[in-house]
């Protein structure tokens, strides 16, 4: 199971934070939303916003590789071998 550890690592982390960059930038727009309508009191959410979160996501994949990179050098762990 040691040996496995690192890919795990990997895939976790290439699911993890694409779905984590999506929630944020909904959760933002939402919260946006929710004080602009205490403001002006109109509710405002856009599919834009579902749009640009669904744009931004995959950007999680490479920052979860060089995060993996990085985690792997830190404890130790050969990367191909």
């Amino acid at each position: 199971m040691k040996k496995y550890r690192k890919y795990l690592a990997l895939l976790f982390v290439c699911i993890a934070i694409p779905l984590l960059l999506f929630l944020i930038i909904l959760i933002t727009s939402l919260i946006s939303s929710i004080l602009l309508y205490f403001k002006t009191n109109q509710f405002v959410i856009n599919t834009e916003d579902i749009y640009i979160a669904c744009k931004i996501a995959p950007l999680g994949i490479p920052i979860g590789i060089g995060l993996w990179y990085l985690e792997c050098r830190r404890l130790g762990i050969k990367m191909f071998g």
